[in-house]
């Protein structure tokens, strides 16, 4: 990483002070009550958002406002992948979104501020040799300064801010974020702390409702199954054979009905683990749908998936877990495809089978309630996506999943 951090300190005599250049941002007031009632407006901003993403937004648009520079971004630490995502940007160009939506750990001067979870400067962006990546060169920043976003001695992402100028960040520049940065790390804390603990609350009542599906349904499913078979060998010689056919539609009834509920009870018990990704999960899951219900199921998905709140994330997992609980239902398919992919505005996710298909036109109220489509439409619609389905009589269904997320979801 090139020259030692002594860059990164300033001294009077490199940056003129409060009354100096007018070209040159300011973040620190003249009066230190007004840095006061800076620290207090962006803590007001974050504590009262009731999301994440829209209280980073607002604390970057303050900041641009108040210092005159140009960018400002703030990284969120993904802690599966242990790089830093792109969680909330102002002034940015569609190009530097679009290299540094990702920095690994430790990469250039972001990278190296998470690391270290220190302070890193750069007065003079075209001449220092700790730059790795090709971005702010691009842009033709002058300048740039990077803040860890810290709690309880942990670094969960770092806010940037940068100017075209160079030598624009004091020393005293630096004491005032580090505390906005402090206020901001906590503000993440508090919310990822609170997604967890809805999403565990969450898990156990579908634990709960799972125990109670198994001890009361899937019994009474296999009691009748029993009962409607020893009724149907008693009277086998007696009963005509149109009753007997009606004991047979009832028993195959029974049974599909059993085995919808025991399916369900494995959906019910397959948590996401804390921290676990959307990619891997799927995979699993997809390996174990085919293991259990022998249809070849494939999963083709970006492994560079965005970073997403708990609960979003598993929104997902259950739409694309309902996908597949129909093609084991109805198709009557030898082969599913779950594709999930990675845009620009979110993410494209496609349930795919070769199985028997039917007509649209003349069955959509039906299939509405047949395949649960309605529930997946309102899982996505809370998200903010849509749900589509393309089917043909002997074409098979494709069932298409659309959920924006130009930044990471639910934040």
């Amino acid at each position: 990483m090139g020259k030692p951090r002594h860059q990164s300190h300033h001294t009077a005599k490199q940056h003129p002070k409060a009354g100096g250049d007018p070209t040159i941002p300011r973040i620190v007031a003249k009066d230190p009550y007004e840095k006061i009632d800076v620290l207090n407006t962006i803590s007001a901003t974050i504590s009262q958002s009731p999301h994440l993403t829209a209280a980073l937004d607002a604390t970057l648009e303050q900041l641009l406002k108040l210092t005159e520079a140009d960018i400002g971004s703030i990284h969120l630490l993904d802690p599966v992948r242990q790089d830093l995502i792109l969680c909330a940007s102002r002034g940015v160009t569609q190009s530097f979104i679009y290299n540094e939506h990702r920095i690994p750990m430790g990469a250039c001067l972001c990278g190296l501020s998470a690391r270290r979870g220190e302070v890193v400067v750069s007065d003079d962006l075209s001449k220092d040799e700790r730059l790795s990546r090709s971005a702010c060169r691009d842009e033709r920043f002058g300048s740039m300064i990077s803040v860890p976003l810290r709690a309880r001695e942990k670094t969960l992402g770092i806010l940037t801010l940068y100017s075209k100028r160079s030598h624009a960040f004091t020393h005293a520049d630096q004491q005032l974020l580090i505390a906005i940065g402090h206020h901001i790390g906590v503000a993440i804390e508090n919310s990822q702390l609170y997604s967890k603990t809805k999403e565990s609350a969450l898990l156990e009542e579908r634990w709960f409702i799972a125990q109670e599906l198994h001890d009361n349904i899937a019994q009474s499913l296999a009691y009748l199954n029993m009962q409607t078979k020893l009724l149907e060998d008693r009277f086998q010689s007696e009963l005509k054979a149109p009753v007997l056919e009606e004991f047979h539609q009832i028993r195959n009834v029974i049974q599909d009905t059993y085995q919808d509920v025991r399916n369900m009870l494995i959906d019910f018990r397959i948590p996401m683990k804390e921290d676990e990704a959307l990619e891997p999960a799927l995979r699993k899951y997809c390996q174990d749908f085919g293991a259990r219900t022998g249809i070849q199921t494939e999963l083709i998905g970006d492994t560079d998936l965005p970073l997403l709140e708990p609960s979003v994330r598993t929104q997902i997992f259950r739409m694309i877990q309902e996908s597949l609980s129909n093609v084991r239902k109805h198709a009557r398919a030898r082969k599913a495809t779950v594709t999930v992919r990675s845009t620009s505005s979110g993410l494209q996710i496609s349930v795919q089978d070769n199985g028997d298909g039917f007509d649209l036109r003349t069955t959509e109220d039906s299939a509405q309630q047949r395949m649960g489509l309605s529930i997946m439409k309102e899982r996505a619609a809370n998200l903010g996506g849509t749900v589509r389905i393309s089917t043909a009589a002997g074409q098979g269904t494709s069932v298409r999943i659309d959920i924006p997320l130009s930044r990471p979801h639910g934040l």
